[in-house]
């Protein structure tokens, strides 16, 4: 009887973890308008478009310059997401946290750590 309410325990608790994985995962998908205001002319606004391709996360940061590069390596724990981006032979690299509709975090670049916020664009349909 132990064994089995052991099993029940272990098994609950590793869906519970794959289903809030999978929630957190959705929350982080979609296109998010992004402010670094301490970054060069040209890259301080644009948009991150975030995708979610066969349970790999994917990602595009659009700046408003009109140039676009790809994320890398990005990973979503929990609450928290990394990606790194090659931008002007430099090497950035990305850090933020997802609350709601939000995302607060910074960049790190041979210039420093620059402050990142952005908000989840809604698609009006």
């Amino acid at each position: 009887m132990k064994k089995m309410f052991y099993a029940f325990v272990i098994l609950f608790t590793t869906a519970s973890v794959l289903t809030l994985s999978a929630q957190n995962k959705k929350s982080v998908v979609g296109k998010w308008k992004y402010e670094v205001a301490q970054a060069p002319y040209g890259y301080t606004e644009g948009t991150i478009e975030i995708k979610e391709l066969k349970e790999t996360l994917t990602g595009e940061v659009n700046f408003n310059s009109g140039q676009a590069v790809k994320i890398q390596k990005l990973t979503m724990r929990n609450d928290t997401i990394w990606g790194t981006m090659y931008i002007d032979s430099e090497n950035v690299k990305l850090t933020a946290i997802i609350s709601n509709s939000k995302m607060k975090g910074s960049v790190n670049t041979s210039m420093g750590e620059m402050s990142l916020k952005a908000d989840k664009v809604v698609d009006k349909k």
